[in-house]
C-alpha cells in the first residue's frame, strides 16, 4: 500500500499519529496556558502583598512566610511548563517520523527476504501472544511495532 498509493498510506499513518497525540497536545496546551496564568497571578499577588507590607498591613514575617509560598509554587510551575514544552516539542515531531518511516518503506519496497538489517531498520519490535486454540485451530496474535510510527 505505501508504494501503490502513499498519499493515502501516510494520510492513513498521519490520520492515526494525530488520533494518538492530538487529545495529548491540547490538554498539555491547556495546563500550560493555566500554569502561565497562575503564575501571573501570583506576580500580581506578590505586589499587592509588597503594598500592604509598606503600609504597614502586613507584618515582615507573614510576608516573608507567604512570599516563600508563591515562589515555591512559581517554581514548581515554571519546571512543568518546561515539561510541556518538551512534549508538546516531541509530539510534534511525530510527522517528520511518518516521513522517515515512508523513506524506509521505499528503500526496502523490492525486498524479497527479510533479513536482520532490514528488520533493524523498520521494526521496532514483535510482539507474540500466547498460543489458543479456537474451534480446534491454533491461533497466536502477532503485532508489530514499527520505527518512527509505532504499531499499526
Amino acid at each position: 500500500m505505501a508504494l501503490k498509493d502513499k498519499e493515502t498510506f501516510y494520510g492513513r499513518l498521519n490520520q492515526k499519529i494525530e488520533k494518538q497525540y492530538l487529545a495529548d497536545t491540547d490538554s498539555l496546551k491547556k495546563e500550560y496556558e493555566n500554569l502561565a496564568q497562575r503564575n501571573q497571578e501570583i506576580d500580581d499577588t506578590f505586589i499587592s502583598l509588597y503594598a500592604d507590607k509598606a503600609k504597614g498591613i502586613l507584618t515582615e514575617k507573614r510576608f516573608l512566610k507567604l512570599t516563600d509560598a508563591m515562589e515555591k509554587e512559581q517554581e514548581s510551575n515554571q519546571k512543568r511548563m518546561q515539561e510541556i514544552a518538551s512534549l508538546i516539542s516531541e509530539e510534534e515531531q511525530s510527522e517528520g517520523d511518518v516521513q522517515m518511516f515512508m523513506g524506509e518503506i521505499r528503500r526496502y519496497a523490492a525486498i524479497t527476504e527479510l533479513d536482520e538489517t532490514v528488520l533493524n531498520r523498520l521494526i521496532n519490535r514483535i510482539l507474540i501472544g500466547e498460543p489458543k486454540k479456537v474451534d480446534g485451530v491454533k491461533t497466536q496474535e502477532v503485532r508489530i511495532v514499527y520505527n518512527f510510527v509505532g504499531e499499526l
